[in-house]
């Protein structure tokens, strides 16, 4: 069956579907729809998993590494935001990113591009 919806509750759908156990939110536009949906889409009991409202991107990235390490599947949306300085948000989160790797873990983060 064909519907139209908005991009952002395609993601969360999308996501769902993909049966994450733990979801790491760091709601911060422009994604902010995307976990907003998942929110609901736990809450309704429609997908059983853990909903974790984070800090930061490093807290976002953490908490999919701790939950991929012990044999969760992870997911957490970060927001690459450049801001007037120049320097990427997804650098805020780059020790955790370097662990996953160092650990085999396969992580799943999303991105969404932001200039500020």
């Amino acid at each position: 069956m064909l519907k139209q919806i908005e991009g952002s509750f395609a993601v969360a759908e999308m996501v769902a579907m993909c049966r994450p156990n733990v979801i790491s939110a760091y709601p911060i536009t422009p994604q902010t729809h995307i976990v907003e949906e998942l929110s609901v889409i736990v809450g309704k009991g429609q997908l059983d998993a853990e909903f974790v409202n984070v800090e930061s991107e490093f807290s976002a990235a953490s908490v999919v590494l701790g939950a991929s390490a012990a044999g969760a599947r992870a997911y957490g949306h970060v927001i690459a935001r450049v801001a007037a300085h120049g320097r990427s948000s997804l650098l805020y989160c780059r020790n955790a990113l370097a662990h996953c790797n160092d650990l085999c873990q396969s992580c799943y983060l999303g991105a969404t591009k932001h200039l500020e």
